[in-house]
């Protein structure tokens, strides 16, 4: 994991050298990105650094709850049928670390922080207006409601992020 993130520091920083220093040291002015491709660059630097920060959250939360892999990929995923009480406070660990639940409630600064470059604000405003109120007895139950409200619309922006263009 720390070679992981070592790794895209080192590729934004790289980066970053090669797009302000150009100049200094090939002689010549930096080459900017078109404007579309700056945008696209912009969502993927964001998705990049949510991904990391999952990545994170799940690995702390599989080692706080002993679950396999696959079993935390199909909670994030909404691939369990009537999960256990013990499953749906997996997903509220993942919540927590993220930040995304903070005081008995779902966090909407904190989903902004990290989701409005990837999924716009006007979408986020919506997916997360529609689940607010998607239920829960106990706050273990009460993020996998929200999740597994909100995680079909998600799957639809990584879908539109990711598909291809035209």
């Amino acid at each position: 994991m720390k070679s992981t993130i070592a790794c895209y520091i080192l590729a934004l920083v790289l980066f970053s050298f090669c797009v302000t220093n150009s100049a200094a040291v090939f002689g010549r002015k930096p080459k900017k990105l078109l404007p579309e491709l700056e945008e696209k660059f912009d969502i993927l630097t964001a998705w990049i650094a949510y991904r990391l920060n999952l990545k994170h959250a799940k690995e702390s939360c599989i080692g706080e709850y002993g679950f396999t892999d696959e079993l935390a990929t199909q909670l994030v995923k909404v691939e369990v049928a009537n999960p256990s009480e013990s499953e749906k406070c997996y997903v509220n660990c993942l919540y927590t670390k993220l930040i995304f639940y903070k005081e008995n409630k779902i966090n909407m600064q904190a989903m902004k922080e990290s989701l409005v470059e990837i999924v716009g604000e006007q979408r986020l405003n919506d997916i997360v207006g529609n689940c607010l109120n998607a239920g829960g007895t106990n706050d273990c139950d009460k993020v996998y409601k929200f999740h597994a409200c909100a995680s079909p619309e998600f799957d639809e922006v990584r879908g539109d992020i990711f598909q291809p263009d035209d």
